[in-house]
C-alpha cells in the first residue's frame, strides 16, 4: 500500500482537523496506509490514538514554543520525509502547505496541500504553495480567491470536504418546546462575527422571538485584541441582561449530540471557505441561518439554508423570527439541508481524493 503522511502544525482540533480525521478511515478503505504528524500530548494526538492511526513525531517549535525559522523547518522536513518513506506527504493547512512546497523531495515522493482559508497572501507565499505537486481547495470561492493572488491554475482544483452521514444524521424526533434553542459551534473570534450574532439574537428576542442561544467554542489566540473581543461579547450579554437567554458553554467535543438536540444553527461568520459545522448541521437535519460568504452558497445554493448578508444583525434577527414562528418551516428547511448534504458523503470524498493521489503518483495530475 502507498503511505500518505498528513502534516498538522498544531495539536488542536477544529474544522480542518475534523475534516482530515473523518476521512482517515475512509482513505484506508481506499487502499492507503495513513499516518499523521502533529505535536504530541495534544487533543489531536489523543484522538489519533483512539482511532489507531500512526502518529509521527516532528517538532515545529523551539524550546520557547516559537515556530522554528522557515528554512530550518524545511531542512528538518526534508530529512524526516526520507525517514518516513512516504509516497505522498499531504499538508493539511495553508500554513503547512507554504512550508512544505519548496522542500526537497525524495525520488518518488509527491507533495500535496490543502487550502482551507481565504486570506491575503504575499507573492512569495503563493509561489511556495504553487510549488506543490497538487493543491486542493475546499471550495470554488477559496480557489478563485487564491487564483486571483497568483496561485497556479494547472495544479489546483476544488475538493469539497465530506462528512460521515451515518454519524451525523437527524434524530428520530426533535423536541417540541415553546422556547427554541439556537446554537453556535466554532471559535469565538472576530472573523466568526460573534458580535453580529449576539446583536441579531437580541433583536429577535426584542421582536418577540422565544429563543435562547448556546455558544460552544473558545478563543485560542493570546493576542490582546482577541481576548478583548471575547470579553466585550460577554459584557454585551450582561449589559442587555440576557444571561438567561445567551450562554457561553465553552469548548465541546460533542457537536453531533448538540446539533441533534438543537432547533436552529446560527452562523454569522465574516468569511467561511467551507464551514465544517454547516455540513454537520445540515447532515443532522437542522435548519440553518448563515452569512452568504465564501463557499457557503456552494454548500446551500438553492435555499436549503437561510443565507443573510454579512455584518447584518437585523437580517439574522428576522431570519430567527421566521423560524421561531413556523415549525413547518423548520422541518422543511432541515429536510432540505439534509438532502443537500447527502451529496457530500465522506466515502465519495475519499474516493475522489484517492483518485487524485493515484494521478499524482503517476505524474498525470492535469
Amino acid at each position: 500500500m502507498s503511505l500518505v503522511v498528513y502534516l498538522c502544525e498544531y495539536g488542536t482540533i477544529y474544522g480542518g482537523e475534523n475534516s482530515m480525521l473523518s476521512g482517515l478511515q475512509a482513505m484506508q478503505g481506499c487502499g492507503y496506509d495513513v499516518a499523521v504528524v502533529c505535536p504530541g500530548e495534544s487533543p489531536l494526538a489523543q484522538q489519533l490514538a483512539k482511532l489507531g492511526v500512526l502518529h509521527l513525531p516532528f517538532t515545529w517549535t523551539d524550546h520557547e514554543g516559537r515556530r522554528k525559522p522557515l528554512e530550518q523547518l524545511r531542512e528538518q522536513l526534508a530529512t524526516a520525509v526520507v525517514a518516513w518513506k512516504a509516497d505522498i506527504v499531504h499538508a493539511n493547512s495553508l500554513s503547512v502547505s507554504r512550508i512544505l512546497g519548496p522542500v526537497l523531495r525524495p525520488h518518488g515522493t509527491r507533495f500535496v496541500g490543502h487550502l482551507r482559508d481565504i486570506i491575503k497572501l504575499n507573492r512569495r507565499v503563493v509561489q511556495d504553495i504553487s510549488s506543490l505537486d497538487e493543491i486542493y481547495c475546499v471550495s470554488d470561492a477559496t480557489r478563485s480567491f487564491h487564483l486571483n493572488q497568483g496561485l497556479t491554475e494547472e495544479n489546483s482544483l476544488v475538493l469539497h470536504n465530506g462528512i460521515d452521514l451515518a454519524e451525523f444524521a437527524p434524530p428520530d424526533a426533535r423536541n417540541e418546546r415553546s422556547t427554541l434553542q439556537a446554537v453556535y459551534i466554532g471559535q469565538l473570534v472576530m472573523r466568526k462575527g460573534i458580535d453580529v450574532l449576539l446583536e441579531g439574537v437580541r433583536l429577535a428576542i426584542e421582536a418577540g422571538a422565544d429563543v435562547t442561544l448556546d455558544l460552544y467554542g473558545e478563543c485560542h489566540s493570546s493576542k490582546e485584541e482577541a481576548r478583548q473581543y471575547l470579553a466585550n461579547a460577554e459584557l454585551f450579554v450582561d449589559h442587555w441582561k440576557l444571561s438567561d437567554r445567551i450562554r457561553f458553554r465553552g469548548r465541546t467535543d460533542h457537536a453531533r449530540q448538540i446539533l441533534q438536540k438543537a432547533d436552529i444553527l446560527v452562523h454569522a461568520a465574516r468569511q467561511e471557505p467551507w464551514g465544517r459545522v454547516l455540513l454537520e448541521a445540515g447532515a443532522c437535519g437542522l435548519p440553518i441561518i448563515a452569512t452568504d460568504v465564501g463557499g457557503t452558497r456552494e454548500m446551500y445554493p438553492h435555499g436549503e439554508a437561510s443565507l443573510v448578508p454579512v455584518d447584518n444583525p437585523e437580517a439574522i434577527g428576522e431570519a430567527i423570527g421566521k423560524l421561531c414562528r413556523s415549525r413547518e418551516l423548520r422541518l422543511s428547511m432541515g429536510m432540505q439541508a439534509r438532502n443537500r448534504i447527502e451529496q457530500f458523503d465522506i466515502n465519495d470524498y475519499a474516493n475522489k481524493l484517492a483518485s487524485r493521489y493515484r494521478k499524482v503518483l503517476r505524474g498525470t495530475v492535469k
